[in-house]
């Protein structure tokens, strides 16, 4: 087994699907597949459970897959030190968070990480803030930022970067008066999960108010559009709204009692923590 064998697992346990995970890798089916049977055999285990539609991991290769990861992210991280020397700090380093985030936590943090460790290249995907946590669990990203659930989940390491409020929005051209709210008729635009969603029932539970949902979106900026086209009230985090480009066409509602406010933090997986992300942790401390 090498490590060549350790990408071809990897990439299914990614995609659930062999043709998938073949393509990925740039082989056939019917190659990736004898490779993945020769997997089993070595290491004694079935790691897949398999039928037409999809794959799964048996708990033995949810075992395998750990150590997989560490062997994948070692070999890289000892491959940079032979060509650089031992002494330097290189090799990939993936991170994960929303549009916001990148725009308003990342850059000075970034702007440091990269000053210090020249050598280590920066993949930054974006999307959705809720699905932060489990691109970090699946081994999907490195780095995540993402918001601290309470309580915090065991598998992850944080270091604490910004605290922001939720905030009820309204438009601009259709401003409501907050004390006249009708919550049982206003239709409200809430994030479909995640922890400003938690918050919400959390609130409404406290408030004995049985709301009228208009509609439930995933992306904190979908929310705040909706918002500005007249749909209804809407609930963000405030650094969200800050950073919007219609901003100024909605306004903050205050609204008592306010909502819970949550940390914003840089997120590694404790299993999976390496050289790399060590260094960007400890660049993330000096802004705590």
């Amino acid at each position: 087994m090498n490590i060549h064998d350790m990408d071809l697992f990897l990439a299914l346990c990614k995609t659930h699907h062999f043709q998938k995970a073949s393509a990925l890798c740039n082989i056939s089916p019917s190659a990736f597949s004898r490779a993945i049977n020769r997997i089993e055999e070595e290491v004694g285990r079935q790691l897949f459970e398999r039928n037409n539609r999809a794959v799964a991991l048996t708990p033995s290769g949810i075992l395998f897959k750990d150590y997989a990861e560490k062997m994948v992210r070692l070999w890289k991280e000892g491959k940079y030190a032979l060509v650089h020397g031992k002494e330097k700090i290189a090799g990939e380093l993936s991170i994960y968070c929303s549009v916001t985030a990148a725009y308003g936590i990342l850059p000075d943090i970034l702007d440091v990480f990269r000053r210090n460790f020249p050598d280590v290249y920066i993949k930054l995907k974006t999307g959705d803030a809720e699905s932060a946590l489990n691109q970090l669990k699946h081994g999907d990203t490195d780095i995540a930022i993402a918001a601290i659930p309470s309580p915090v989940p065991d598998f992850i390491e944080h270091i604490p970067v910004a605290t922001t409020p939720l905030v009820w929005i309204t438009s601009r051209k259709n401003a409501v008066v907050p004390n006249a709210i009708d919550w049982q008729t206003t239709p409200l635009i809430l994030p479909k999960q995640g922890i400003a969603r938690n918050s919400f029932d959390q609130w409404i539970r406290r408030m004995n108010i049985t709301p009228h949902i208009y509609a439930e979106v995933t992306g904190n900026e979908a929310i705040i559009v909706m918002v500005h086209l007249g749909c209804g009230i809407g609930l963000v985090p405030e650094m969200v709204l800050e950073k919007s480009p219609v901003a100024d066409m909605v306004v903050m509602l205050d609204i008592d009692p306010p909502l819970e406010p949550f940390t914003i933090g840089i997120c590694v997986n404790r299993k999976r923590q390496g050289v790399i992300t060590g260094a960007f942790l400890q660049t993330a401390r000096e802004f705590e």
